[in-house]
């Protein structure tokens, strides 16, 4: 009889929930930096970044496919050397440390702006973080089970919700649909990786995802496609709504757009609170996330058992850095550091650990030699 109760495996529909739902739950600002780079363009921006980004994604997933069985905190200090594979897990780490904060900053604020004006950001950020270290001290099976809960009840409202301000759109905001810059466009898509962060997760995770009628990698590129089409249609409703100028300057587009919508005689005549509430839920599944990559990864590094004493360790400089994050020049810092850090690991360090594992293997040096690196 099939064991129904596995929690050490996934199968790759669920590891592409998993994807998705990291690159959802993201900050509601996130839009700005692009929308400033690349004007009108954003749209392209986007697509160009989703196609590069997935190539890196598609790139990790073939790295994992050399160590079956493994993840990545595992086979590269034996790979590169102790000191030099430990520091490329950790900068990885680092990665999802910096984005972490600045969405715990951007989430906090925005919570705290419309529901509880009266309450110290500080008090919102250590309620966002309790929650989220307490699933994220479950175990994974545990973990999966509520992302995909959140996934399959919070996002489709939360989905359905925006949709439903396409009724403000005005077409003549979103013109022209060709940009003319294409250097903007251009940085535009490296600073898509905003959105689109969070594939990473692959490193860690292809080990648990067994064999289904759907490949890792086609189920990681309908990830993309998805998270993709939703970030298009944030696009569309920024500048259609608000027009570029005020997408750029408003503090909370999102928000402001929902605002506008009314349904006079429904229940749907304040969509804002709605709309807020089940994005709150894919931000919380989203730090969970980040905080057992970051947890599970040094765990795996120090031959930890047990992921837990690394997810109450990482908890107070997560804090911390969160809460400085209010200050603007450290955000902007973080968000400077976290634009450089994320596209260098994936564009840079990961195509880099391939290609040494590609020219060992084609040069002669076997899986035995690898074990002894």
């Amino acid at each position: 009889m099939a064991d129904l109760e596995v929690k050490t495996r996934m199968s790759p529909l669920q590891l592409a929930v998993v994807v998705t739902t990291m690159m959802i739950g993201i900050s509601g600002r996130v839009m700005e930096h692009l929308l400033e780079t690349s004007g009108h363009g954003a749209w392209v921006a986007l697509l160009a970044g989703a196609a590069v980004f997935y190539g890196a994604a598609w790139l990790m997933i073939k790295l994992g496919e050399q160590f079956p069985d493994e993840s990545y905190a595992e086979y590269l200090p034996r790979l590169g050397g102790r000191w030099l594979g430990g520091a490329v897990v950790w900068f990885a780490v680092l990665v999802f440390f910096l984005q972490a904060a600045i969405v715990l900053q951007g989430a906090s604020r925005e919570i705290a702006f419309f529901l509880f004006d009266r309450t110290p950001f500080e008090v919102v950020e250590a309620g966002m973080l309790l929650v989220c270290v307490y699933c994220c001290l479950q175990d994974w099976g545990t973990i999966l089970r509520v992302v995909q809960f959140v996934f399959f009840t919070a996002f489709p409202l939360w989905l359905f919700l925006l949709t439903i301000s396409l009724l403000r759109f005005r077409f003549i905001n979103f013109l022209p649909l060709w940009p003319e810059d294409a250097a903007g466009v251009a940085a535009g898509a490296l600073h898509s990786w905003e959105f689109l962060q969070g594939y990473e997760c692959v490193l860690l995770l292809l080990p648990l995802v067994y064999k289904g009628n759907v490949r890792p990698a086609k189920a990681v590129a309908g990830a993309f496609a998805l998270a993709t089409g939703v970030f298009l249609l944030r696009i569309v409703l920024d500048i259609g709504v608000l027009t570029l100028e005020g997408a750029k300057n408003v503090a909370f587009p999102m928000m402001t757009i929902m605002r506008t919508v009314e349904i006079p005689g429904t229940f749907l005549e304040r969509l804002d609170t709605y709309f807020l509430m089940f994005w709150i839920q894919g931000v919380f599944v989203g730090m969970t996330l980040v905080l057992y990559f970051m947890a599970q990864s040094l765990a795996l590094l120090y031959r930890y058992a047990d992921h837990r004493p690394f997810v109450l360790a990482l908890v107070p400089p997560l804090f911390f850095a969160g809460d400085a994050a209010h200050y603007v020049g450290v955000t902007e810092g973080l968000r400077m550091a976290v634009e450089l850090a994320g596209p260098a690991f994936s564009l840079g360090v990961v195509p880099l650990v391939y290609a040494l594992v590609w020219w060992r293997r084609r040069g002669g040096h076997g899986a035995e030699q690898e074990r002894g690196v």
